[in-house]
């Protein structure tokens, strides 16, 4: 399964945004967004890669940590067994790119967005900003991260596969830690990208880069 790689609209792209899809999924799955954003931001790139294992969800899918008898007690440690290869993908797509680790953003959807929110809590590195789609953390941060990016949260009222009520906990311990966070809480909207988000993420990223 290919990645999926939008070039700038210039020599040199002004930054860089690597997309992470969820469990069961694959690039693919972020193709529409992908396009979007290259389409009204022409001087940024765009990457998706895809996920580290193939997934027992989907035969054509991919996951970046293994969901099979995953708790609320395991789950952390399952993402922190893929937190290197995760950090090393990031690098290098950043250094193929020919991008800073300061100009690129993280956008992430459910599993996706588990990464790339417990990647900013291990990171000493600052990234420009961090969006996560339909997600959560692994478990909330304790302390402030060392990786003071902004970060805005997008999640649908009506997601039945990952609960709204994680983006506010997010929110508001992120808030009460004095980082910069944005939360769009979407009525009548359930476990998928929409056109609105696309709005929203283009929003944060013009802001940010």
């Amino acid at each position: 399964m290919p990645s999926i790689r939008f070039e700038p609209q210039c020599t040199t792209p002004k930054a860089l945004v690597i997309m992470f899809h969820g469990v069961g999924s694959s690039p693919k799955s972020l193709r529409s967004l992908a396009e979007y954003l290259h389409q009204h931001c022409s001087e940024i790139e765009v990457r998706v890669p895809v996920g580290f294992s193939p997934s027992p969800l989907n035969p054509k899918g991919f996951h970046w940590f293994d969901i099979t008898d995953i708790t609320e007690e395991n789950r952390l440690d399952r993402v922190l067994d893929v937190m290197p290869a995760f950090d090393q993908l990031i690098r290098k797509e950043a250094q193929d790119a020919g991008v800073p680790l300061n100009k690129v953003i993280l956008l992430g959807f459910s599993q996706g967005t588990i990464m790339s929110l417990e990647w900013f809590k291990q990171s000493r590195d600052a990234v420009a900003g961090i969006v996560g789609i339909a997600g959560r953390f692994a478990e909330l941060p304790k302390q402030t991260p060392q990786c003071n990016a902004p970060i805005c949260l997008i999640h649908g009222e009506q997601d039945s596969i990952s609960d709204p009520a994680h983006a506010q906990q997010s929110y508001d311990r992120l808030s009460a830690l004095n980082i910069k966070t944005e939360l769009n809480l979407l009525a009548d909207t359930g476990h998928k990208v929409t056109a609105a988000m696309h709005l929203l993420c283009r929003d944060f990223i013009q802001r940010h880069i």
